[in-house]
C-alpha cells in the first residue's frame, strides 16, 4: 500500500499540471485572437471613397492657384531678405521670382475668354515709275513718264489709297506741286503735295478712293514760279 501511494500522487500531480497548462493555454490564446482580430478590423475596416470628385469652374481654380502662388511669392521674399548678403542665392531666388510671376500670368490667362484674330491683307504698294523732269510749267502739266492702268475689282475690300512722291526744286523758289490725275475721266483724285525744298523729299497724300472700273492715271506736276521740278520716285499705296 506504502508503495502505491507515490505512484497515485505522481498522477494526481501530472492530471493537475494538465489541467492547469490546457487553461491558461485556452485563455491566452483567446485573448491573442481577440487581439489580432481588433488591428484586423482597426486596419482592414471599410473605408468610404467618394466615387466622384467635386467639380470646380475654372474660375475657382485660377483662384486657388494664385493665391497659392502669392504664398510662394511671400515666402520667396522672405527668404530674400534673410538671404541678402549672399549674391548667388539672391540672383536664384530673384529667377524663381521671374518664373512665378510669369505662371501667374498665364495661369489668369485660363480664365479669359480666347478670342481670334482676325486676319487683314497686308498693305500693297503700286510704283507709278522713278527718274522724271525737269518740267517748270506754271500750269498743271501731265506727265507722259508717270502714266497706269487701274481697276478698282483688283483691290476689293481696300478701305483707301494714298499717293507717295519724292521730289525736289532745282531752286528755291516758288513752291513745287505734284498730284494724281484720272485721265479717263478728266478729274484729279488726289490732293496735291506741295515742296519747297531743293532736296529730295518724301510727300504724302490724304487718303482717298478711285471711281470704279478701269481708269488710266498719271501724275500732273506744275511749279508756281517756274522754277524747274524734278520727280525721284512716285507710287500708291492701298490699305485695307
Amino acid at each position: 500500500m506504502i508503495r502505491i501511494l507515490p505512484a497515485v500522487l505522481l498522477i494526481i500531480l501530472i492530471g493537475t499540471g494538465l489541467i492547469y497548462w490546457r487553461f491558461f493555454a485556452i485563455k491566452s490564446s483567446g485573448s491573442s485572437s481577440n487581439l489580432i482580430g481588433s488591428k484586423v478590423s482597426e486596419t482592414q475596416g471599410p473605408v468610404e471613397v467618394p466615387k466622384t470628385l467635386p467639380n470646380a469652374t475654372l474660375e475657382a481654380r485660377v483662384k486657388v492657384l494664385e493665391d497659392a502662388l502669392i504664398e510662394v511669392v511671400k515666402k520667396v521674399n522672405g527668404l530674400s531678405g534673410k538671404d541678402a548678403g549672399d549674391s548667388s542665392i539672391n540672383s536664384r531666388l530673384n529667377s524663381i521670382e521671374a518664373s512665378i510671376t510669369d505662371l501667374k500670368v498665364q495661369v489668369a490667362s485660363l480664365g479669359q475668354p480666347t478670342t481670334t484674330a482676325t486676319s487683314s491683307k497686308p498693305t500693297v504698294y503700286i510704283p507709278l515709275g522713278s527718274g522724271g523732269g525737269p518740267w517748270g510749267d506754271k500750269d498743271w502739266y501731265t506727265t507722259a513718264e508717270y502714266e497706269i492702268a487701274l481697276d478698282t475689282a483688283n483691290y476689293p475690300g481696300y478701305k483707301g489709297m494714298i499717293l507717295e512722291v519724292t521730289f525736289r526744286l532745282v531752286e528755291a523758289a516758288g513752291t513745287g506741286s505734284v498730284r494724281l490725275y484720272n485721265v479717263t475721266d478728266s478729274s484729279a483724285v488726289s490732293a496735291q503735295l506741295d515742296t519747297t525744298s531743293t532736296s529730295f523729299s518724301l510727300k504724302t497724300s490724304s487718303s482717298f478712293t478711285l471711281p470704279q472700273g478701269s481708269k488710266t492715271y498719271k501724275l500732273q506736276v506744275k511749279s508756281s514760279q517756274g522754277t524747274n521740278l524734278y520727280i525721284q520716285f512716285a507710287r500708291i499705296k492701298v490699305n485695307f
